[in-house]
């Protein structure tokens, strides 16, 4: 199998509004402000919750978009009372957020839903080729897996720099993770479609 390519040119820190800027939470669809992570991979997804009144009932919320490949998915996620609860599913786009059971008690509380720190490549396992890096790094990238750091391009590196790393294999998804916007390109095995059992 050859390998495919991700390109992360602006900082992957979280942007906790990304999906849904401020509102009130509700039973209605909320307004999607954007489809997709200001990167160019996925994202896992959270949900911020605020307490304006007393304790409401918070309910869950049904997210639902598309993932690295394009297929539909979805995922329900229970917001935490003044906190922020994070997915485990990694979308390329949101489409779509819908509350159920959720019950005011007096002034409605509130939610943004945005996504986590990290610009995920790879949504499953595969193999990692090596990582390009295209302009003078200004802060560290950090490439990891579900087991950890892989490896960490550090700060100051010149452009046209290549690390070749042969074809590391990698567990549960691939994610490029810096806080500046450096820009680098990873070469890796794209994404396992995953199949429906019965």
């Amino acid at each position: 199998m050859g390998l495919s390519y991700t390109n992360t040119a602006a900082t992957t820190a979280a942007v906790t509004n990304r999906f849904v800027t401020t509102a009130n939470m509700s039973l209605t669809p909320y307004t999607i402000a954007n489809a997709s992570p200001v990167w160019s991979g996925g994202c896992v997804v959270t949900v911020t919750h605020t307490t304006v009144a007393g304790a409401d009932t918070l309910g869950t919320i049904t997210i639902v978009g598309t993932d690295l490949g394009g297929a539909a998915i979805s995922e329900v996620i229970s917001p935490l009372a003044g906190t922020a609860a994070t997915g485990t599913k990694v979308f390329r786009t949101v489409t779509s957020a819908t509350s159920v059971g959720w019950v005011a008690v007096s002034t409605a509380d509130t939610i943004v839903i945005g996504c986590a720190a990290g610009n995920i490549a790879v949504g499953s396992g595969g193999s990692l080729g090596g990582i390009l890096v295209n302009n003078a790094v200004a802060a560290a990238v950090v490439v990891s897996d579900a087991r950890g750091t892989i490896v960490t391009v550090p700060a100051s590196q010149a452009a046209g720099t290549y690390y070749n790393l042969g074809g590391v294999d990698f567990s549960g998804f691939l994610k490029v993770a810096t806080t500046s916007t450096n820009d680098v390109t990873v070469f890796h095995t794209s994404t396992f479609p995953s199949f429906a059992t019965s």
